[in-house]
């Protein structure tokens, strides 16, 4: 039974290919806007850079144009007995604000006529 099993799984899994095969691959969508340049420290230099990285790789994306509400934050923190650093300015993007409260919302959007990404969308 279990070796029917097996081989029924295969034989659906083969069809699964042939039809998909048929259908043919989808190229991944344009990605909005234009990719923001990160500083010589690896990040963007400011939240706008690094709302604007969010939305370049969301929107280059199905799975992520779907899923993903940008949200930036600045990684530089004081420490004590540490000097002032000069650029205080190290800005990370993330899909989601499960970082913590120092992640703020990139866009703003109403979602019945904008994506996450702040665009306007038909909703009809």
């Amino acid at each position: 039974a279990l070796v029917a099993l097996a081989v029924a799984t295969c034989a659906d899994a083969a069809s699964l290919s042939r039809a998909t095969a048929r259908v043919g691959e989808q190229p991944p969508p344009e990605p909005v806007g234009e990719e923001p340049q990160k500083d010589n420290d690896g990040a963007y230099a400011t939240k706008a850079d690094a709302c604007q990285a969010c939305k370049f790789a969301g929107t280059a994306s199905c799975a992520m144009y779907k899923t993903c509400l940008c949200y930036a934050t600045n990684t530089h923190f004081t420490v004590g007995n540490i000097p002032d650093a000069k650029d205080t300015q190290h800005w990370r993007w993330a899909c989601g604000d499960e970082g913590g409260s120092k992640y703020e919302l990139c866009f703003k959007v109403d979602y019945t006529y904008q994506d996450a990404f702040a665009d306007r969308v038909d909703p009809n």
